[in-house]
């Protein structure tokens, strides 16, 4: 759970910046909420931090994805 809220909960809140979502970290469950597409690109985001992806990984995947999605 700290590796996915981030230092003073930074990374939980560029990730729902990022997709437009709210991302509620439960005990040991994460829940989502927001659109169908948002939701599959923060959960993206989720499942690499939790698999150990640095951070900065993760920000410049989200950018790149968020770049694409907003072109089209």
């Amino acid at each position: 759970i700290g590796r996915l809220a981030g230092k003073d909960g930074k990374t939980k809140f560029t990730i729902e910046n990022a997709t437009r979502t709210r991302i509620m970290l439960a005990d040991t469950r994460i829940h989502i909420l927001g659109s169908f597409q948002n939701i599959r690109v923060a959960r993206d985001a989720l499942c690499s931090l939790i698999l150990g992806s640095p951070a900065s990984k993760v920000y410049s995947k989200l950018r790149s994805t968020c770049a694409r999605s907003n072109d089209s």
